[in-house]
């Protein structure tokens, strides 16, 4: 693990609002969970205030004072770390990533993964290289709903031969008005596609993508169509593609074809008004399994988060807590431990509880650095997809034979910027 210390040494580089609001606490209930291999020794974030709300937190909820870093590369080769927990804008991940792999250290990777395919896979060669655990942190499919439904289909098999599911959402949301003065960093960082790698494809719905590669195992082939609509905008008011360049998308239509022979359609907007959709429902040859928290705005990417209906072909009937307790009966306890550690159900806490587990057993985690580009393949292929109005295989975009479109000037921008050869004092 690290030598002979008794614990791994972790640093939060990026105390920004998922730090502090859902890492930071998922670390703490893993403390007070009785989980303890580990100590925060080193905080990072160039913004001061993010420091002093992060380090107030820590002081109180775990008794420690961490050291203080404003930039990342100081963090990485002096802070006394044998671990990082990255959390900053997307477009950065790839570079401190690899940065923080070639000095030696332990990443675990906020989503999503990377902003391309090709700075995706140079950062799971450089975990290769190393020998370094990297783990790409995709909570949702570490919820219990999410567990459930995944047995349901893979093991139980209550859904009999999957073949299909729907998962559509609309709502008109207001855009939001032009401004005078400049934007929050949170706001104007994700609004840079350099940085932000897309709009809702690949930030919310990166959790979507995963959990459908989770369930369905490898996607062969997409067909989208992204459109960024303004106010009393026409759909054909623009060029094929350049909405999306220039602005963020808010309305997507994508259909999936799974190698198992699953189809599936993904189809959500926030600028078509009126009648309201909500419908997303997994089906199989004998029965379905729906998620019935419309009341959540965010349920067209966090899926089985609230409650769900099993129905089956010869009228049985299972809720979701139905489903989750007879899921925890059948695969025994000692699952219900790997899976829900020391009890705990918080979703953020045990994709960091896998990482540092694995760290310590010398293991690979859940999803890694592969995992975590078998995701942002799907999102480029659905980018790429959009942009040249056919249907889009995986293994082109994982190839490169499909790429032109969307992410090459992603990648000229970066490698324009090259990574920095840290050595650790």
């Amino acid at each position: 693990m690290t030598g002979q210390r008794d614990k791994i040494r972790l640093g939060i580089v990026g105390c920004g609002g998922i730090a502090r609001g859902r890492h930071l606490t998922g670390l703490t209930m893993l403390k007070r969970a009785g989980l303890d291999n580990f100590e925060i020794t080193a905080l990072c974030d160039t913004v001061e205030d993010n420091l002093d709300a992060a380090a107030a937190y820590l002081e109180k909820e775990q008794g420690v004072r961490p050291q203080r870093y404003s930039n990342w590369e100081d963090c990485v080769s002096h802070a006394p770390v044998d671990a990082v927990d990255v959390c900053l804008p997307h477009g950065l991940h790839h570079v401190v990533g690899i940065a923080a792999l070639e000095a030696g250290l332990h990443v675990v990777m906020e989503k999503p993964y990377t902003v391309t395919v090709k700075t995706g896979r140079q950062l799971a060669e450089a975990s290769d290289h190393a020998g370094k655990v990297l783990a790409t942190a995709v909570p949702h499919r570490r919820m219990p709903g999410q567990r459930a439904v995944w047995w349901a289909i893979n093991e139980a098999r209550l859904l009999g031969e999957p073949r299909m599911f729907m998962a559509n959402y609309t709502q008109f949301r207001p855009q939001p008005a032009a401004s005078s003065g400049p934007l929050r960093p949170s706001v104007s960082w994700r609004r840079d596609r350099m940085m932000g790698g897309g709009s809702g494809v690949i930030d919310s719905g990166f959790h979507f993508l995963d959990t459908l590669l989770y369930f369905f195992g490898e996607c062969e082939q997409v067909y989208a169509e992204l459109r960024a609509f303004g106010a009393g905008q026409a759909a054909g008011d623009s060029a094929r593609g350049q909405q999306i360049i220039d602005q963020r998308e808010n309305t997507a239509v994508v259909t999936f074809t799974f190698k198992n022979g699953v189809v599936g359609t993904w189809c959500w907007s926030f600028q078509v008004a009126g009648h309201e959709t909500r419908n997303i429902v997994f089906y199989g040859s004998d029965g379905s399994i729906e998620d019935t928290g419309y009341s959540d705005r965010f349920v067209i990417y966090h899926l089985f988060m609230h409650q769900g209906e099993f129905r089956g072909r010869d009228g049985a009937y299972l809720s979701m807590g139905d489903l989750q307790g007879r899921m925890r009966r059948e695969i025994g306890p000692d699952r219900v431990q790997q899976w829900f550690p020391n009890g705990i159900t918080d979703h953020f806490a045990i994709e960091l509880w896998d990482f540092l587990d694995a760290v310590e057993k010398g293991r690979k985690p859940e999803v890694d650095g592969w995992g975590g580009l078998a995701t942002t393949t799907l999102v480029e292929a659905i980018y790429e997809s959009a942009m040249s109005g056919q249907a889009v295989k995986l293994a082109d975009v994982l190839s490169g034979a499909a790429y032109h479109g969307w992410q090459k000037d992603i990648d000229d921008h970066w490698a324009a910027q090259p990574i920095p050869k840290l050595l650790r004092a």
